[in-house]
């Protein structure tokens, strides 16, 4: 009979014991959300949660870039929105300039404004933001230019030949150029640096000099030049409209592709708190009656158990 009375209180620690880790790991599941937060708790979902956590990790730094992509983009394109209107500025200045009315003095005040419009287009090339030049391309820690009027093209161009090959990703793994050069827009270079129609920077010096000279065939040359130019800064304008267009749909497709991940993550590890919570329910409730059914048990002595 003591034999008896023994194991039965061994059996009936065991199983309090595993009620009490039951409770316990329900309690954990609960306030921390997760089901899973080790491997033991269930080592068949660890590899599909590593999976999940890994796309996600890399999609939100996608995501991460895009934001950051699209704040310069925003901040190149209303760069070369503010361009648009100082080459607006020259091409009227070109009109004034080439009229017989206008006098030498006038054109000597059209000069000089049309050298200070170039200093503000050469910082307008040299636009920074986050610590590196929007148009700077692959040489993005130095200015494309210095302004010096003393120079042919009235400007000095710190990185001849550069290109920009870097690249945005989307979450499907699509890629698109992060921009254009400097050169590229303002002074209409080819990949080995040629100058091409449409340099802004050598049609803003002619004008200037023209002017100075007083030469009126060669204002209206320049003049003419100018609107080269601004058919130019329209197609990188253009670029980077479209390339806001692309950043765009491409953080929404981030965002789509972030939440289901996030949801097929939530699936394999987070804790249903509702089953959670009944099945702690359950678990106390027998652990209570356990032990009130060995509370009572207890109270007998060992001459109830002799006949």
């Amino acid at each position: 009979m003591l034999s008896g009375i023994a194991a039965f209180n061994a059996s009936f620690l065991y199983d309090l014991t595993n009620n009490e880790n039951r409770v316990s790991k329900e309690n954990q599941q609960i306030s921390s959300g997760y089901r899973v937060s080790v491997a033991s708790d269930d080592p068949s979902a660890v590899g599909p949660i590593l999976e999940y956590q890994g796309q996600l990790d890399q999609v939100t730094q996608i995501q991460s870039n895009l934001t950051l992509a699209n704040a310069d983009v925003t901040t190149a394109d209303q760069a070369l929105q503010n361009a648009s209107t100082l080459l607006d500025e020259l091409v009227s200045i070109g009109t004034e300039g080439a009229s017989s009315t206008t006098s030498d003095a006038s054109r000597a005040a059209l000069a000089q404004r049309v050298q200070n419009i170039q200093q503000q287009l050469v910082s307008i090339a040299n636009t920074s933001s986050r610590g590196h030049y929007l148009f700077g391309g692959d040489a993005s820690t130095t200015a494309p230019y210095t302004f010096d009027w003393t120079q042919p093209g009235g400007v000095v161009n710190n990185s001849p030949g550069v290109q920009n090959t870097s690249l945005l990703r989307d979450a499907s793994g699509n890629t698109i150029n992060t921009g254009l050069t400097a050169q590229q827009i303002f002074d209409a270079q080819d990949s080995n640096g040629n100058t091409l129609p449409g340099n802004i920077f050598q049609a803003v010096y002619s004008l200037g000099q023209a002017l100075q000279n007083n030469n009126e065939s060669a204002i209206q040359t320049a003049a003419d030049s100018i609107k080269v130019g601004v058919t130019q800064l329209a197609q990188s304008t253009s670029t980077y409209g479209s390339l806001e267009n692309w950043i765009s749909q491409a953080s929404a497709q981030a965002s789509q592709r972030i939440s289901a991940l996030q949801q097929s993550l939530s699936a394999v590890r987070d804790t249903d708190v509702a089953a959670a919570a009944t099945q702690l329910t359950l678990d106390q409730t027998a652990m209570q009656a356990s032990l009130s059914a060995h509370g009572s048990l207890n109270t007998k002595s060992l001459f109830s158990y002799l006949g």
